[in-house]
C-alpha cells in the first residue's frame, strides 16, 4: 500500500506567452487543450487564453495522472504531437514527466516546475545539532502554523500535515502569522521564504527573540536555495530548509521529528541573535539599556538607532518644536510618509521604568500595535521585536533586555 495516499501534486507550467505561470492541482488526471464552443469533450484546461489554436494545441491534445507516486503525461493523437526535452511522444503512451522537463504542446513550449509530490523531494539542510528519528508515531492534533502566501501550495501543506494527525493554521503574509503566533503558540512552523510583506527570516528572527517559547521549530520550504540562501536561514534560527518540490513524506518526517524531540526537551534550538542587536552593540554600555533599533518595512536603508531619554516623537514634519529644547522628532517624510498616511506628529516614543512605550499622538490615520489600534494620549507597551504601523508604514522595533546586556550591566 503507498505510503502517501491521495496526496496531490502542485505543478507549474510557465511559458513566455503566459502572464502568470499555470498553476495545476493533481489528485488523479486532467486534460488540457482549447475549449471550442459545441464540443461535447471538454479539456479540464483550456490553453486558449495563451493563443492555444495558433501554436497548433489540439481540442484534447494530452492527459497528466498521477501513479505510483510518479507524474506521467500521455498525448492523445493529438495533431501537431507532445513533446518531452524535445522527444516526441508516441500517442497514447504514458511518459514520465520531471521537475525541471520542458513540456511542448504542439508548437507552445512551456518549462515544468514540481512544487510538492508525494515522494520526490529536492532535499533540505538542517542544523547540525538535530537528529532525525526513524520511527514516528502520527501527531495528536498539535498545531502547526503554515506561513504561504500561494494559497494553493499552503491547502496541499495543510493537507499533507493534516493527513498525518496535526491541526493547521495558515497564513499568508509575516504580519498576519504573528498574529497567529501570539494568539496561540504552534508545535511548529511551515515558513515560505518569498512573502508579500516581509521576507520570511524576519519571522525567523521574531520567533527567536528571547522569549519562553523561542525553541518552536520552525521549517523553511523554498525555492531560494542557493547556499547564501540557505545559510542566511539557518543563521536566523531555522531548523530545517526543505527546497522545492518538496516531498509530502519528507515533510510528514521532518515535522514529526522536531515536534518529538521539543516534546521530549531535546530541542536544539533557541535564541538567536536579533537582527537590530548589531548597531545597539556598537553603543557605548552604559546608553543600551535605552536604546532601539527600528526598521521600516520594504525599506533597505540604515535602520533608525534611538536612545530614549526624553520622549521622541515621529512623523513627517522636520522639527516639532513640541517638546522644547530637548526635543527629539524622527522625520519618516523618506519614506513615502505622506502616502502612507503618516500625519505630521504621529506618535511618541517613551522609555519609562525599563521598557519602552508608544503613544498616539491623536493621529488621523492611527498608530497599531502587531495590528491592534491603540487609544490616542495613552501610553502601551511594546516587546521586543513588535510591529508599530503609523497608517499604513510598518515599522518593526528591537532593544536589548537584560539577557542581551550580560555581565556588561554588572
Amino acid at each position: 500500500m503507498s505510503e502517501t495516499p491521495n496526496i496531490p501534486w502542485v505543478i507549474v507550467l510557465r511559458a513566455p506567452q503566459m502572464p502568470e505561470p499555470l498553476k495545476i492541482r493533481l489528485e488523479d488526471r486532467i486534460t488540457l487543450g482549447r475549449i471550442v464552443e459545441g464540443d461535447t469533450l471538454q479539456p479540464d484546461i483550456d490553453l486558449s487564453v495563451y493563443g492555444a489554436e495558433e501554436f497548433g494545441v489540439s481540442r484534447r491534445h494530452l492527459a497528466m495522472h498521477t501513479e505510483d507516486n510518479r507524474l506521467w503525461i500521455t498525448d492523445l493523437e493529438s495533431g501537431n504531437g507532445t513533446f518531452i526535452n524535445g522527444e516526441r511522444l508516441r500517442p497514447d503512451e504514458p511518459r514520465p514527466l520531471s521537475h525541471g522537463d520542458t513540456l511542448q504542446i504542439g508548437r507552445m513550449r512551456m518549462e515544468t516546475q514540481v512544487i510538492v509530490s508525494p515522494m520526490y523531494g529536492s532535499g533540505g539542510h538542517k542544523q547540525p545539532s538535530i537528529q532525525m528519528e526513524d520511527e514516528l508515531p502520527p501527531g495528536r492534533g498539535q498545531l502547526v502554523l503554515i506561513v504561504e502566501d500561494d494559497i494553493e501550495v499552503a491547502k496541499v501543506l495543510s493537507l499533507i500535515l493534516e493527513r498525518n494527525g496535526y491541526t493547521t493554521r495558515i497564513s499568508r503574509e509575516v504580519i498576519g502569522a504573528i498574529r497567529l503566533f501570539n494568539q496561540k503558540r504552534p508545535s511548529a512552523v511551515v515558513l515560505d521564504l518569498m512573502l508579500p510583506d516581509l521576507d520570511g527570516l524576519e519571522f525567523c528572527r521574531y520567533v527567536r527573540r528571547d522569549t519562553q517559547q523561542n525553541d518552536i521549530p520552525i521549517v523553511v520550504v523554498s525555492a531560494a536555495k542557493t547556499q547564501s540562501s540557505v545559510s542566511q536561514l539557518l543563521d536566523a534560527g531555522a531548523n530545517v530548509f526543505l527546497g522545492k518540490p518538496v516531498s509530502a513524506q519528507e515533510l510528514r518526517h521532518v515535522i514529526g521529528s522536531l515536534i518529538a524531540q521539543r516534546e521530549s526537551g531535546k530541542a536544539g534550538i533557541a535564541t538567536k541573535a536579533l537582527v537590530g542587536t548589531a548597531p545597539l552593540r556598537a553603543m557605548p554600555t552604559e546608553s543600551r539599556r535605552n536604546s532601539a533599533v527600528l526598521f521600516v518595512a520594504g525599506n533597505s536603508d540604515s535602520p533608525i538607532t534611538l536612545t530614549v531619554v526624553n520622549p521622541i516623537s515621529f512623523g513627517r514634519s522636520s522639527n516639532t518644536g513640541q517638546l522644547g529644547d530637548k526635543s527629539q522628532h524622527v522625520n519618516l517624510s523618506r519614506y513615502d510618509a505622506v502616502n502612507m498616511g503618516v500625519s505630521r506628529v504621529h506618535m511618541f516614543l517613551h522609555y519609562r521604568d525599563d521598557k519602552f512605550f508608544v503613544e498616539d499622538a491623536d493621529s488621523i490615520n492611527g498608530t497599531y500595535v502587531n495590528g491592534d489600534p491603540i487609544n490616542p494620549r495613552t501610553l502601551v507597551p511594546v516587546e521586543n521585536a513588535d510591529e508599530i504601523r503609523l497608517g499604513q508604514l510598518r515599522m518593526y522595533i528591537y532593544f536589548l533586555d537584560d539577557r542581551d546586556l550580560g555581565d556588561e550591566t554588572l
